[in-house]
């Protein structure tokens, strides 16, 4: 587990400096400029980017052959489809400590630039509910699919998972009552949701795996 888990991350890193250059830049726009739009942006950027950066690790190996050559290896296909949630996991907190740093420097500099602090919270859990969606609905899609679809499954799932988060949103803005507490509620919602999608996505992928011949 940990070799599939070194190998992941390996597999990210060219990538993931990149994007991490670029978030840096932009960063440091965004802390510099007063404007409640550029950080929403940044934070939802940052996690989801990251996200999709870590979930685009099961492209990469078997574009590289890796992806067989590992079947060959003394490990099960659970473990390699684990990894593969875990990866995802680990860059999306990544791109979440971008988010929190960005915000907590323009904070500390210019003040909170939303009407209310609890709406960062809200930020941050919309960013992390669309990465655990995009998640569970991407990797069993791309064993089902196949590698050679995999862009578009990316897509189509990212727009699932930004769907999912507009229902959840409008039904939890229909039945909470506005105030602190509502908020509160409806972040808890947003959070539950996906992770639970995310939880039983993994023996669903583990499943569709097992099954597939290479």
């Amino acid at each position: 587990m940990k070799g599939l888990m070194r190998n992941n991350f390996f597999a990210v890193c060219a990538n993931a400096k990149v994007f991490s250059i670029f978030m840096l830049v932009f960063g440091i726009f965004s802390v510099a400029v007063v404007s409640q739009s550029l950080q929403i942006g940044y934070v939802l950027i940052g996690i989801i980017g990251f996200s999709v950066n870590g979930i685009f690790v099961a492209k990469n190996g078997f574009g590289s052959k890796w992806g067989k050559y590992k079947l060959t290896l003394p490990v099960k296909r659970a473990d390699i489809v684990k990894s593969l949630f875990w990866n995802q996991i680990i860059w999306m907190l990544a791109g979440t400590a971008f988010g929190g740093i960005e915000i907590g420097l323009s904070t500390l500099l210019h003040g909170c630039a939303f009407d209310f602090p609890i709406d960062i919270l809200s930020l941050f859990t919309m960013g992390i509910s669309i990465s655990l969606f995009l998640g569970a609905l991407f990797l069993p899609l791309f064993y089902l699919g196949g590698e050679e679809r995999c862009e578009v499954l990316l897509v189509i799932a990212l727009l699932c998972a930004f769907g999912f988060d507009f229902v959840i949103i409008s039904v939890c803005n229909e039945l909470f009552d506005p105030g602190v507490i509502g908020i509160l509620l409806g972040n808890l919602v947003l959070l539950v949701c996906p992770l639970l999608a995310f939880a039983l996505s993994y023996p669903v992928t583990v499943g569709i795996f097992k099954r597939k011949e290479y």
